[in-house]
């Protein structure tokens, strides 16, 4: 895979590879210097990126060459996963058997309905449940009957496209009434609004764990799963996990309808460039087998794989491996600090910065607010941050986004 990596992170790509697809490359397997694993740095990697517990089977069939620790901590995970998972998957089965006694149509996304691709679905760590609501108009009954259900909305609300509430044991509640936060990007805004109600027209029921739940066809799971990737690639970025979800998807997925769906969205919302570095990264490191994505035509050069695989290995799951991560630039010029400035204002201030008259204010509080939140919360100081965008937005410019 080329010397760039390093050996742990080359260890649990290999690993994830066969715990995704339930093969084993022998002879792959047999050349790789196990003696030189640092299983203590390698067991942090995996719990960074929150892949442990998928681990767990392989891991076990290999316990005779381990360390007894690394099967008791991966075991210990694991665990913890299954009765997560369950207590997730009772409580989206209970909120969303509510919502439709009431005639109200929902969808769950991610979550538990992603978890029913792999091979052990109860191993997939999942952190809350998100609802996708294809009737916008519906909005302050779904949330009555949540509020009626044991859900108590959150006081602050972090997002422009969904009501947050908490369960009873902190589980976090989610209702969405996009399929991703608005981007700087007025066309792909534009066009998640348009097929919004196209949603409801898309649902599938799975059979995950013993319960049946509504989930969205696979073209438009692929392109949710997408959306999600790219919303927090242009934040501070996502982990191996995220790039797991889309082997497990795409290995499964035969059906030339849904393939065609797929192929629409992205090359409509132009996330096509974006669409082809992940799908290329997951096939050349995590066992997304070519033979099942040849369709996608494909074509990304070797460096900006590996140069992609070694910002995601960075980033640890949702980008928490540093404070200065906090958003990547389309490209490295001025320009783009300028646009990506301005839009945070956007995002900070909804309301307000429908006014232009209001920008040069709104402008200042987000320079303040900025400039206090990474020096008295992140500890980090601005210049850090801003090298660091600059230099993640060198990867997305190879990407092309927004551009095919």
């Amino acid at each position: 895979m080329g010397s760039m990596f390093q050996t742990e992170q080359l260890c649990i790509m290999l690993l994830l590879r066969e715990a995704l697809t339930g093969q084993k490359n022998r002879k792959e397997s047999k050349a790789f210097p196990w003696k030189q694993v640092d299983w203590e740095k390698f067991l942090e990697l995996a719990e960074s990126h929150n892949v442990l517990s998928l681990l767990y089977d392989v891991l076990e069939e290999r316990k005779e060459q381990l360390p007894v620790y690394v099967l008791q901590r991966a075991e210990k995970v694991s665990k913890r996963t299954v009765m997560q998972s369950y207590r997730l998957l009772f409580a989206s089965h209970h909120l969303i058997s509510k919502l439709e006694e009431k005639g109200i149509s929902v969808i769950l996304l991610k979550g538990v309905g992603t978890a029913s691709f792999y091979p052990v679905p109860e191993l997939r760590k999942t952190g809350d449940i998100d609802l996708l609501l294809p009737e916008v108009e519906r909005l302050e009954e779904a949330c009555r009957i949540l509020e009626e259900n044991g859900c108590e909305r959150s006081e602050t609300q972090h997002a422009l496209h969904h009501v947050q509430f908490c369960m009873e044991g902190g589980i976090d509640v989610e209702l969405h009434t996009m399929l991703a936060e608005p981007f700087d990007n007025s066309r792909i805004n534009e066009y998640l609004q348009q097929n919004q109600r196209a949603c409801a027209e898309h649902i599938v029921r799975v059979d995950t764990m013993g319960l049946n739940i509504p989930v969205l066809s696979p073209g438009y799971h692929a392109y949710e799963l997408l959306l999600h990737m790219l919303q927090h690639f242009l934040r501070s970025g996502f982990g191996l996990k995220l790039l797991c979800d889309w082997v497990v998807l795409w290995n499964r997925i035969e059906d030339s309808a849904e393939q065609e769906d797929y192929l629409r969205f992205v090359s409509e919302s132009r996330l096509k460039g974006f669409s082809d570095a992940v799908t290329e990264l997951c096939c050349q490191f995590l066992g997304l087998q070519h033979d099942a994505v040849q369709w996608m035509g494909v074509h990304v050069e070797k460096a900006q794989v590996n140069a992609f695989m070694a910002e995601v290995l960075e980033a640890e799951e949702f980008g928490q491996s540093s404070a200065d991560r906090m958003v990547a630039l389309r490209n490295a010029r001025l320009t783009e600090y300028i646009r990506e400035f301005h839009h945070q204002m956007q995002l900070n201030y909804p309301g307000a910065s429908g006014c232009v008259l209001c920008w040069p204010v709104l402008w200042v509080l987000t320079l303040v607010r900025f400039l206090y939140n990474n020096r008295k919360i992140r500890n980090v100081s601005a210049r850090a941050v801003l090298r660091k965008a600059g230099r993640r937005g060198r990867v997305i410019e190879e990407m092309k986004l927004w551009k095919v």
